[in-house]
């Protein structure tokens, strides 16, 4: 059944003098001549003469009714900031110990200011803070400029972008911000909560960075408290098991008994010498002389002993035994001085942690602007101009191009 319908409706529309034939004759009779004469008078014009008109003419005519007559003005309102940091002698005093791992105070500089005011997360603060939306959908706003009302976040983002201009000058390290909006007192407004969200960025970093150092000098007093104790202890243990408080000492001691023999000995041999010039040799007095002359010798070879042999260990010698006190009475030293400074630099950091390391300062504060300086109307008008001119001298040349090559 329905494929009937379907058939007796289709004849209907295709017969002689229905509704086909009709489309037809209008098409012949009306729409036909029109569009010839209209694309014969375009024609008549010249390919030159359309794409002037498309690229020079309509853009310029578009952008001067929309510029000169309908754009909304904008206010600029303009600051300059800078970074300013405090000294910091907490690296100078461990030897630049905490900025080997990027722990010195005051690390925040132009160019970290700049990429933040340019972030997701100022805008969020900017909308609670002054409310950025309801700003930039100010009735003062023509259609084309405001913000959608029901615009997203990163379309209010996107929109915050083009509507702030800053860069950082590294040689004078000032950052140059201007805020336009559709309202003076706004501009200013938005400007200033940039500044001091700015600012409470850069107290924060500054902050933890100041709260890392601390810590880390605390860490490091706490491992040279460690390290100095574990070496006394070694100390102690050292002296215990060789029952010696100070083996240097002592071996100096048995250096002076062993020089003040051979000084003795040196006095006897002379008398011995002497004795033997007058005297026979069986004499007892010379036999008394020897006799002393061998337990000096023998008291010396001993105390030598001492010196070159340890009865406790027979595979050490004292001479071992004095390196490894040595050892462990430089290993001490060392690691007294570092105590030493690492506790110096704990004090420095708990007295540098109390101050402002770093700040940012605007020591030129956002201005309300009188007069709007945006948009830069003629210069926009005279760009499209300019733009268009430039387009369509390029496509005149591409032809005259082609057609010289296609005449070779």
């Amino acid at each position: 059944m329905n494929s009937s319908f379907g058939k007796e409706r289709f004849e209907r529309l295709v017969r002689p003098g229905g509704p086909y034939d009709r489309f037809r004759a209008f098409v012949r009779e009306r729409a036909r001549p029109f569009v010839e004469q209209e694309l014969a008078e375009v024609v008549k014009l010249g390919v030159s003469k359309i794409l002037f008109v498309c690229l020079v003419i309509a853009p310029t005519f578009v952008a001067f009714i929309y510029y000169g007559f309908w754009a909304s003005d904008r206010y600029v309102s303009q600051t300059l900031m800078t970074v300013r940091t405090a000294d910091s002698q907490i690296a100078t005093a461990v030897g630049g110990l905490l900025g080997s791992i990027g722990a010195t105070p005051g690390v925040v500089d132009g160019h970290v200011v700049e990429e933040y005011i340019q972030s997701r997360e100022i805008v969020r603060k900017l909308q609670e803070a002054v409310d950025l939306r309801t700003i930039y959908v100010a009735p003062e706003a023509d259609v084309w400029s405001r913000l959608s009302s029901d615009a997203g976040f990163d379309d209010l983002f996107q929109y915050y972008l083009n509507r702030i201009d800053v860069y950082f000058d590294s040689t004078a390290n000032v950052v140059h911000l201007d805020v336009q909006a559709y309202r003076p007192e706004d501009a200013m407004r938005i400007a200033a909560a940039v500044v001091e969200i700015s600012d409470d960025m850069v107290n924060r970093i500054s902050q933890e960075s100041r709260s890392d150092a601390l810590q880390f000098a605390v860490d490091e007093v706490k491992l040279a408290e460690n390290r100095l104790r574990d070496n006394r202890m070694s100390l102690y243990r050292f002296r215990e098991e060789h029952g010696d408080l100070d083996p240097v000492r002592s071996a100096e001691a048995i250096g002076g008994i062993v020089a003040s023999l051979e000084g003795e000995l040196s006095r006897y041999k002379t008398e011995l010498a002497s004795l033997r010039s007058y005297m026979r040799e069986d004499s007892a007095q010379i036999a008394g002389v020897k006799a002393r002359i061998a337990a000096i010798e023998q008291q010396m070879q001993a105390e030598r002993g001492r010196l070159t042999r340890n009865e406790d260990r027979p595979g050490m010698t004292y001479s071992d035994l004095l390196a490894d006190y040595e050892r462990l009475l430089i290993e001490e030293e060392f690691a007294k001085a570092a105590y030493t400074s690492t506790v110096s630099a704990l004090e420095l950091a708990r007295a540098d942690a109390g101050r402002k390391q770093a700040y940012l300062v605007a020591f030129v504060e956002p201005s309300l602007p009188d007069d709007p300086s945006k948009p830069e109307r003629l210069l926009i008008i005279v760009s499209f101009l300019v733009c268009g001119l430039l387009a369509y001298g390029l496509l005149m040349l591409i032809g005259a191009a082609i057609r010289e090559h296609a005449r070779i």
